[in-house]
């Protein structure tokens, strides 16, 4: 499954979740994530991002059903983009940046366990895992300062780690061959 596919749960909680519909965005999204890795569940093979996801939307849903759950409802931007954050930062504590495992879906199999290939999926998680850190921030202030941060800021932050993923491979490939044939940048 593409990264995009993992990223749909969260998607539609956001999108379903800005109408005030905090508790049945959470459980479309636990069911979409469930639905998306059936199979990588069955088999035990769930990618760190899927699993963190299913972690995340299930707990969420328990807690919207709870006595918690308008302060879950009011938090629940800054809480998505939080687990995010944790998510790609436990991937990259872990030695297993969560890029990794969607990069092998595109990469012949004997770049793998190169370092080349580890240290881009390294750098690529680290940009990730800002992006998410920089929103939570972003997303906490502005539940508390609605007024002061426009949510535009959050969508090109994401946007600019989308492009930063897309070009960064291509770059470094590029440079790599630059210092094969004796090229100078």
């Amino acid at each position: 499954m593409g990264i995009f596919l993992s990223f749909l749960p969260w998607i539609a909680y956001w999108v379903m979740s800005g109408r005030d519909n905090h508790q049945t965005a959470a459980v479309a999204a636990t069911v979409i994530v469930i639905f998306l890795n059936v199979r990588d569940i069955k088999r035990r093979s769930i990618k760190i991002l899927d699993l963190g996801t299913l972690i995340f939307f299930i707990l969420l849903t328990a807690i919207s059903f709870s006595s918690e759950a308008e302060w879950v409802d009011h938090y629940s931007a800054c809480l998505s983009d939080g687990a995010m954050f944790l998510i790609s930062l436990i991937s990259l504590v872990i030695g297993k940046p969560f890029t990794i495992q969607y990069a092998r879906e595109q990469v012949d199999p004997k770049f793998w366990d190169t370092p080349g290939f580890y240290a881009t999926n390294r750098t690529i998680s680290m940009v990730w895992c800002v992006s998410f850190a920089l929103n939570t921030v972003l997303t906490y202030l502005y539940v508390r300062h609605p007024y002061m941060i426009d949510w535009v800021i959050h969508i090109l932050i994401l946007v600019g780690a989308i492009k930063f993923t897309a070009w960064y491979p291509d770059f470094v490939k590029a440079k790599a061959m630059k210092q094969e044939t004796g090229t100078v940048a």
